[in-house]
């Protein structure tokens, strides 16, 4: 019964914990609509995965109006990477095609 408890305890930490929604990620921000499926932020490099539904260009429009230009981008291998200075780390946002959906990696060293 006590690890039915736990289990149960467990379950509904989980299903509140996926519910709460970051606007940012190391001061860089996420999309309105960011699906985040991916965290590693425990120690640097930190990576965060989301998906959204805008557009390549929206997503880049985005940034660049959150964070102005980035100080360089290139497209590599059919995927976009933007490269900032936030707060004096290093971020490369790597926006990638998923069918229907865009991929978002922002990566923090």
């Amino acid at each position: 019964m006590r690890s039915f408890s736990l289990l149960m305890a467990c379950a509904l930490f989980a299903s509140v914990s996926l519910d709460v929604k970051a606007d940012s990620f190391y001061q860089v921000p996420l999309t309105n609509d960011a699906r985040e499926f991916a965290r590693l932020e425990n120690k640097l490099p930190a990576v965060l995965s989301y998906f959204s539904r805008q557009s390549l260009a929206e997503l880049q429009d985005f940034y660049r109006q959150q964070l102005g230009e980035p100080d360089n981008s290139a497209m590599v291998d059919g995927r976009l990477n933007l490269y900032y200075r936030v707060n004096q780390q290093q971020v490369r946002i790597l926006i990638s095609e998923q069918n229907d959906w865009r991929q978002v990696d922002i990566m923090v060293q």
